[in-house]
């Protein structure tokens, strides 16, 4: 049975994928350490690499606290590295889920999604994973730099599902597997995966070496993701990529019209979250717009992330940009342009640069309700504003 149509921009967990408002989503890389050395990884895990600092037991749990307190029920998500290399995972999990009310989600790569860690991984609170699957078969094992590794995860992926362990894949989309999404998604349908978040590829860390998708690439997936998911039973979520869902009520609203689909898409996307309702701490409580923006914005250890989260200058120029207001957290829309206007040349009286979208993003009547992907954006120019070199819908459509 295929998702209804009606549903497709419905998401079960806030906050990730530009699909929903509030309340938004905290990403917490445990560690740096990593069973894989993955062609793509942002903060360049790998083998014997954690970090002498990174944050004690007692700290996540401050952490979680801290986020709970004053955000109430987001997303909490573990990622790392490898986040079953930490041993001390468990009782942080089994703390969050008993002191808190945030969804709960962990990023892994599979590999030790053995019987006995998924026992733990259930008794501790923590009922759905997100597996890393970038390919089928030798593919797979390419991008993450391991043979036989996709074979271990497959086998992991069916005992999950008889244990009773909700999974969904991560995607990575490059140059270098597009061409399996297919097979990916066949691949999801066996297993009884109930989504698919496919990442389009940011080029930093190892990622820096890799090609971008071009913005003809980026529309071939798009389309092709949309004409699946009228036939799939598996949700197919594009992220890192929040022009996708622009694309794609425009996309709807044009076949409602022509009569190819009986639904009419009533929705307004918010775009990328990034610095707005998504922040990520990375192992040693740096905290970064996401886990693709290398830009260092403070510390837990010397400032609550509450704090951070809202004070940040370079949080409240995104905001301005977009037309939100900078003082909150969320997208508040500012509805007033001279009011806008006149909180932007405040801004640039007290910080010394002007809050604006750069390149193709400036201008763009969608930068409301896309903003082009910052992380994209900083890889290329530098700049957390910088534009979105692959968006299809202005890139293509300017030649």
């Amino acid at each position: 049975m295929a998702i209804n149509l009606e549903y497709i921009f419905d998401n079960d967990t806030v906050g990730l994928g530009c699909f929903s408002y509030l309340p938004g989503e905290f990403v917490w890389a445990c560690t740096n350490e990593c069973n894989l050395e993955c062609k793509h990884c942002s903060i360049e895990s790998g083998h014997g690499r954690k970090w002498a600092d990174e944050l004690t037991t007692e700290e996540a749990k401050s952490l979680i606290m801290d986020i709970w307190e004053h955000f109430g029920p987001v997303k909490f998500a573990i990622t790392g590295g490898e986040p079953l290399l930490r041993e001390d995972i468990y009782d942080i999990i089994k703390f969050a889920f008993e002191n808190t009310r945030m969804q709960l989600v962990m990023a892994t790569n599979g590999t030790l999604l053995n019987k006995e860690n998924i026992k733990k991984l259930l008794d501790a609170g923590m009922w759905r994973v997100g597996v890393s699957i970038d390919g089928v078969g030798e593919k797979h094992d390419e991008i993450r730099g391991l043979k036989g590794c996709f074979e271990t995860v497959y086998h992991n992926l069916k005992l999950a599902k008889k244990m009773g362990l909700r999974f969904q894949f991560h995607t990575t989309v490059s140059k270098l597997n597009k061409d399996e999404i297919p097979a990916i998604i066949d691949l999801a349908e066996e297993l009884g995966t109930y989504r698919i978040y496919f990442v389009f590829l940011i080029t930093t860390g190892r990622g820096k070496n890799l090609p971008d998708l071009t913005p003809e690439e980026a529309r071939e997936v798009f389309e092709y993701i949309y004409e699946r998911q009228k036939t799939s039973n598996v949700w197919l979520k594009p992220i890192c990529a929040p022009c996708y869902t622009t694309w794609l009520k425009d996309k709807m609203t044009e076949e409602y019209k022509e009569g190819k689909i009986n639904v009419f898409p009533r929705v307004k996307p918010i775009g990328c979250p990034a610095g707005i309702t998504r922040f990520h701490i990375l192992p040693n409580g740096d905290v970064w717009p996401c886990a693709y923006v290398p830009m260092k914005v403070g510390n837990i250890r010397e400032k609550k992330l509450s704090k951070i989260a809202i004070d940040t200058p370079d949080f409240k120029a995104i905001k301005l940009a977009r037309g939100f207001n900078p003082d909150v957290y969320g997208f508040d829309e500012i509805k007033n342009p001279v009011k806008l206007e006149e909180l932007k040349e405040a801004f640039k009286k007290e910080y010394g640069y002007e809050p604006e979208l750069g390149g193709i993003c400036r201008d763009c009547e969608y930068k409301q309700e896309c903003g082009g992907c910052r992380a994209r954006g900083y890889a290329k120019t530098g700049s957390f504003l910088g534009e979105d070199i692959m968006c299809p819908l202005k890139n293509i459509e300017e030649k």
